[in-house]
């Protein structure tokens, strides 16, 4: 089998080498990683930059990751054991942009009408619970 071609080892103990665990056919838990750790590089926070009308327009992603890992083991008598596991996810969303015109830069935040209208129905509820508690308070 060409080199290329042959799967990864690792040690399996007494049983010799087995083939490195893949979260995918063809990806290794390696590679999974480190696709994880270039989802949430600069490259994901900083849009490309474009120009309109002599202004450059930076896009800016707010960009979150996490991830976790697993193992395994083989360890009872007469048996052969593995085991691995990696995920991760992300999450992105829009931040602003940062417009530059000759030597000044302005932040523009994005607007998030569903943050801002969740954050007033919630207040909306709070007023409306005091003013009930308010009333009650006076018949009693």
């Amino acid at each position: 089998m060409p080199e290329q071609d042959r799967p990864e080892t690792s040690s399996a103990g007494p049983s010799g080498p087995r083939p490195a665990p893949a979260w995918r056919a063809g990806t290794t838990d390696r590679s999974v990683l480190e696709q994880a750790v270039d989802a949430v590089t600069v490259r994901r926070v900083f849009g490309e930059a474009y120009q309109v009308d002599g202004t450059t327009v930076i896009p800016v992603a707010r960009v979150r990751g996490w991830g976790g890992g697993g193992g395994g083991s083989g360890e009872e008598k007469d048996s052969s054991g593995s085991g691995s596991g990696v995920g991760y996810g992300v999450h992105a969303e829009p931040a602003g942009v940062y417009v530059v015109r000759g030597d000044s830069v302005i932040w523009r935040p994005a607007v998030d009408a569903g943050r801002i209208a969740l954050t007033l129905g919630l207040a909306l509820c709070g007023a409306a619970a005091v003013v009930g508690w308010a009333a009650a308070g006076r018949r009693a």
